[in-house]
C-alpha cells in the first residue's frame, strides 16, 4: 500500500533522512518512535509531500508519488495531522 523505497532528503545541505525505507501494507497500523531530531517528522514530510525526497520512491498503490504536490498526495487518501 504504502512504501519508501531509499529515501533521501534534504533540509538546504543538511542531510536528514538517509537511505529510509519502509513498508505499511493495508491493514497495518505503524508508529514511528524515536527522540527529538531523529526524522521522524521529516518522514511524514516527505510522504505528504511538503519536504520531497532528493532520491528514492514514495509508493502508494504502486504509483510513485515523491515530487507531487501535497494537495494532490491528500486527494489520494494521505493525510498529515499535526500534535498541536
Amino acid at each position: 500500500m504504502l512504501s519508501l523505497e531509499k529515501v533521501n532528503t534534504y533540509y538546504g545541505y543538511s542531510h536528514i533522512l538517509h537511505d529510509i525505507s519502509l513498508e505499511v501494507k493495508e491493514g497495518e497500523i505503524v508508529v514511528l518512535l524515536g527522540r527529538n531530531g531523529v526524522g521522524k517528522t521529516t518522514t511524514m514530510k516527505t510522504i505528504m509531500g511538503i519536504q520531497p525526497p532528493k532520491s528514492g520512491k514514495v509508493l502508494f498503490f504502486g504509483e510513485d508519488i515523491a515530487g507531487l504536490p501535497p494537495y494532490r498526495i491528500a486527494r489520494k487518501g494521505i493525510s498529515l495531522i499535526p500534535e498541536d
